[in-house]
């Protein structure tokens, strides 16, 4: 039977997830499973806000919706976030496995941070002669961070030097926190080291540039040394002389341990993955032509990924620029389907983009309170492209998370989930499937970033837009409003050649009430009339503040006979309302209505329309008042 796998991981570590989703996909073909990757890109040096709306993106994850739970805990980022993974599959009876961090219970496949990183060690002091080092790690309480940094201790005890405490900084895993550190660590000891022992590339990579622009030589006058060998590091100047670890193989591992209940059980201490050492040149071996040879391959290829990059940033300027005026949300539905339909080739083979509705169309509201719920119910699939087509689904839900999935054997997909959010407010999700372009070449972090951007500036344009089209007092639409609104719904109801119904309401004797009652009374008299109308209005309707006590609903799809009940129903509305407030004085309003003939009259405006149903109400008004 088919199966499904969920993975959660962060996309910060692309190359060590690159790896495993060979593992996996090695392991999906032999088991047949499809693979679901919860990714975030949540970062201990982020806002904390910002990272717990990356993190949200586990929550979407059910275990019991799958076979398996593989949960890199080791980089998510957050050690509560990945115990509590692990946790509620483990109560779920659900298979899970832990890369990293080993928790009670849990099945775990570690690292083998020791073998790699005291061969490393080991090689600067007995090969170049290293007697001072500094040790940045990522953060101090980081099961990685503190096991590297124990092996190189004892490495260096075990050849008689010392590495105190005074020695080692940390730089959170990031660039500039790296170099952070380092300042830390020369301000107490006032001089370089003969080397500095990195607890990944990128701090490597940042420590190396930052010493070359202050004219320090690297591996001249400081060895630099890193761990993970991301790709990054072979192509550098100097290739940074790091640890390689076998993503692949834990992935295999992990995979294992799932669906083989005697191996998990024998696994449930710790299953460990060795690591080897790669030497290379920021420690001083430059003699290896391996480097050069991956860094003219590079070259070769840099005119394409320079063209695509700039291709993935003009359709993200194009979506950007179509969104940008859009009047509503069915208005951004159709533009964005639109969009990804004729540009998703960086997407992968199929790209899904689900969102709260209420986000965008209930713009009033706060983010707080549209998003309280988190990513739960039903949501609305905006975009389904798939092979180069529109997949036609309204909603999915939440357990299902992939529009019109399908489990077909023999036939592995992977799906890469990340959400869309303001800060710590998630309104929905996207989905890149197989084989990104953007996932490959590390730009998927930009172009989400520039998508949130998007959406969020929408959100703001449609409340600006709301506020500019809607009257303040009554809360119904402006003349503004009118034009934007009304106009468009008449022109579609003539495209579709469909009957619009036009009620024009004006409130009776509305001098007397300010005359006898004060200008106060007149306004509740004013708002009392439009909430009776707003009470009748249906989906797609428009109702507008026309005049100073002047009304008009503009209602789609709807002929004669139904315009004369909506008449009823504003009246009966009003009476009611009228009764509940206890007005001291008579309510009441005229209303004349009148509808379109699209077949008929296909060069009449909309304004004529109006025109029409303001002198029928006009006729009644004149009887009402004894004229």
């Amino acid at each position: 039977m088919k199966k499904k796998i969920a993975v959660c991981a962060n996309g910060w570590s692309l190359d060590a997830l690159s790896d495993a989703i060979k593992g996996f996909k090695a392991c999906a073909k032999e088991k047949d499973f499809d693979i679901f990757v919860f990714m975030s890109f949540a970062s201990y040096s982020t806002h904390q806000s910002l990272m717990s709306g990356e993190l949200n993106i586990y929550k979407l994850m059910d275990p019991s919706d799958y076979d398996g739970v593989v949960v890199f805990s080791n980089m998510l980022n957050s050690d509560e976030t990945a115990v509590s993974i692990c946790k509620k599959a483990k109560e779920m009876k659900v298979p899970v496995v832990s890369i990293g961090m080993e928790m009670e219970g849990i099945p775990s496949v570690c690292v083998d941070n020791a073998a790699g990183m005291r061969d490393i060690v080991t090689h600067l002091i007995e090969k170049h002669n290293v007697k001072k080092v500094f040790y940045i790690g990522g953060t101090e309480d980081h099961v990685d961070s503190r096991e590297r940094l124990r092996i190189t201790r004892e490495v260096m005890e075990a050849h008689g030097l010392k590495l105190s405490d005074k020695d080692v900084g940390y730089g959170k895993w990031s660039n500039r926190r790296a170099i952070d550190a380092l300042d830390d660590l020369l301000k107490v000891h006032k001089k370089l080291p003969d080397a500095i022992i990195c607890a990944n590339d990128i701090m490597a990579l940042s420590i190396c540039t930052e010493l070359e622009k202050r004219g320090v030589d690297v591996p001249g006058e400081v060895k630099v040394t890193g761990f993970d060998n991301i790709e990054t590091s072979s192509i550098f100047f100097p290739a940074v002389t790091t640890v390689q670890q076998d993503y692949a193989g834990i992935a295999k591992r992990a995979c294992d341990i799932i669906f083989d209940e005697k191996k998990r059980r024998r696994a449930a201490v710790r299953s460990v993955v060795p690591t080897i050492p790669v030497i290379a040149e920021s420690c001083g071996c430059t003699d290896n032509p391996h480097y050069i040879q991956l860094r003219k391959l590079y070259c070769k290829h840099s005119f394409q990924r320079d063209i695509d990059s700039k291709l993935l940033e003009q359709n993200e300027r194009v979506m950007r620029e179509r969104i940008s005026d859009v009047s509503d949300y069915r208005d951004m539905k159709e533009k964005l389907k639109q969009h990804y339909l004729r540009n998703h080739q960086y997407e992968g083979s199929a790209f899904y983009m689900v969102l709260n509705n209420d986000y965008f169309e209930n713009v009033m509201a706060t983010e707080e309170e549209i998003c309280a719920e988190g990513l739960k119910g039903v949501f609305d699939v905006v975009v389904a492209v798939k092979n180069d087509e529109l997949i036609e689904v309204d909603k999915v839900k939440a357990e299902r998370l992939i529009p019109a999935y399908r489990k077909k054997k023999n036939e592995q997909h992977v799906f890469y989930l990340c959400p869309l959010h303001y800060f710590d407010n998630n309104y929905g999700y996207t989905v890149f499937t197989d084989d990104p372009y953007i996932l490959n070449e590390s730009m998927m972090y930009p172009y989400l970033e520039k998508m949130q951007q998007s959406l969020r500036l929408l959100r703001v344009n449609l409340r600006l837009k709301l506020l500019y089209d809607k009257d303040p007092m009554t809360g119904l639409y402006n003349r503004l409003g009118y034009e934007n609104k009304a106009v468009p719904l008449y022109q579609e109801s003539l495209k579709n050649k469909s009957k619009l119904t036009v009620l024009f309401v004006d409130i009776n004797s509305m001098k007397v009430i300010n005359d006898n009652y004060g200008h106060e009374q007149g306004d509740v008299a004013i708002k009392t009339v439009a909430s009776s109308i707003a009470d009748c209005l249906q989906k797609d309707w428009v109702a507008v503040r026309y005049g100073g006590d002047e009304f008009l609903l503009i209602a789609s799809d709807c002929a004669k006979q139904k315009a004369a009940a909506i008449k009823r129903r504003i009246e009966e509305r009003l009476e009611q309302r009228k009764a509940e407030a206890g007005l001291p004085y008579q309510l009441t309003a005229s209303i004349g209505y009148v509808t379109s003939d699209p077949e008929k009259r296909p060069d009449a405006d909309l304004k004529d329309y109006v025109k029409e149903a303001d002198s029928l109400m006009y006729e009644i008004k004149k009887i009402v008042h004894g004229e």
